[in-house]
């Protein structure tokens, strides 16, 4: 293995000049997006030009989903779609023909390519991404590498998910800071924003040094005004010194591949997401964003490869290097996968994120307006889209959620239940379902009253 880093720094890129080149990294800029390499393994992008879904249907078809069944639940897990699976399979082949010299000659190009696409489906830089496995890996690079002082607060939520609460607290075990958990409302099906940043404005203090929240909650389904809360918390840094400022980090997940993001609209410091649900991007990656003005707020908890690793071979001068680099963590990964995912932001951008958008809202107000009028269902999630995105969190009279689960699978319908303390039964159309699946869903709730 020494011999091989040794071949792959030194031989392959022949000197600093060259390895500057291949890893994107010129004088002054950040990742770029380079050609490939003479081995011509990686499959181009424009292969998959005639995957572009001209309609619903075209989407659906590109899914080799089990047919006979409704399938509500891949908001857990996504299957994936034909570009993405050709593209896995192509690296599969070529690992498994060639493993050392075709990781050698595609790992310095297939990252940045990814990298870029990420970048250009959040409109963000490139150098503000670094990437993952999961948002679990992701929210644990951000909270238990944050700078936290002895005695500094962080406020965050009661709604959150165990991966958010287990890494908040790994943070403020490192570092003395302190743990302030509020509830944001009271009744989620009538959430407001004024009543979300009410809550929070109230529980900031001279001490708060980050808010940390989830964007979609996946128990209830609430949907977080986001970029109002970046607003409030825009106005309370404007009284502060920098030294004092508050950071801003969501766990975006139940959001990303559904919002019609921007992140510079959006407003938030950090985003943590997994692309491995409603992206449809291969099982087993992520993202991680961090503002530019952010990054130094963030220590490296797990040693990056390149270019980190040709700063320590003394190929790259240490200031060349940002967030991206320092924070997508090294090893081998399953990179078939992760080399795969920029086809899956090619789907969503060629299928147009407010299409996208506009799609899964019109799915689940269907199927949400259909519940709230049934009264043996009691819903947890507003009907309002402005206050929820694609889980649709229910309670049915006499029923607890995985007796619920299991009756609906017995109907043919794939719904999941909350792994929270408190949990409930949950359908989340996403845009490869349809209309008419939707109202099957309806009709299986009536015969459960």
């Amino acid at each position: 293995m020494t011999k091989l880093y040794a071949h792959f720094f030194k031989s392959s890129l022949m000197d600093r000049r060259s390895f500057l080149n291949r890893t994107g990294i010129a004088m002054g800029a950040g990742i770029g997006l380079p050609a490939l390499s003479a081995f011509e393994s990686i499959t181009p992008r424009e292969i998959f030009d005639n995957d572009i879904p001209e309609g619903w249907g075209d989407l659906r078809e590109m899914f080799q989903l089990e047919p006979g069944r409704i399938h509500m639940a891949l908001m857990l897990l996504a299957s994936h779609p034909r570009p993405v699976k050709n593209a896995i399979e192509r690296h599969r082949q070529n690992f498994n023909n060639n493993p050392a010299e075709y990781w050698e000659n595609n790992f310095m190009t297939a990252e940045p390519r990814v990298i870029a696409a990420a970048a250009e489906y959040l409109n963000a830089d490139p150098s503000e991404v670094a990437l993952t496995d999961s948002t679990i890996q992701g929210l644990g690079i951000l909270y238990t590498g944050f700078k936290f002082k002895e005695g500094e607060e962080i406020l965050t939520t009661i709604h959150d998910h165990y991966s958010t609460e287990k890494s908040l607290e790994f943070g403020a075990q490192r570092s003395g800071a302190k743990i302030n958990r509020i509830a944001l409302y009271d009744e989620p099906s009538q959430v407001s924003a004024d009543e979300v940043l009410n809550r929070i404005k109230k529980n900031i203090t001279p001490k708060t040094r980050l808010v940390a929240v989830t964007w979609v909650h996946s128990c209830t389904g609430v949907k977080l005004p986001i970029k109002k809360i970046s607003g409030l918390i825009k106005e309370v840094n404007s009284a502060r010194a920098e030294e004092d400022r508050i950071y801003f980090a969501v766990d975006g997940v139940h959001a990303f591949g559904l919002d019609n993001i921007d992140i510079q609209d959006l407003g938030c410091d950090f985003l943590a997401a997994g692309t491995h649900k409603w992206l449809f991007g291969p099982r087993g990656t992520g993202i991680l964003f961090a503002k530019k003005d952010a990054h130094d707020m963030v220590v490296p908890v797990i040693p990056a490869f390149s270019p980190a690793y040709g700063a320590w071979l003394g190929l790259v001068p240490e200031d060349h290097l940002n967030f991206s680099h320092l924070n997508s963590p090294g090893g081998f990964h399953a990179f078939e996968h992760r080399w795969s995912l920029d086809e899956a932001f090619k789907l969503h951008m060629n299928t147009g994120k407010e299409n996208i958008a506009t799609r899964s809202k019109k799915l689940n107000t269907m199927l949400k307006e259909g519940m709230s009028e049934m009264a043996h269902v009691r819903l947890l999630t507003p009907v309002t889209d402005e206050y929820s995105e694609a889980i649709n969190g229910f309670e049915i009279e006499g029923s607890g959620p995985d007796e619920t689960v299991k009756k609906l699978h017995e109907k043919k319908i794939i719904a999941s239940s909350s792994p929270y303390r408190k949990s409930y039964a949950r359908l989340t159309p996403s845009v490869i379902n349809t209309e008419e699946e939707v109202m099957q869903c309806l009709k299986a709730l009536e015969e459960l009253a």
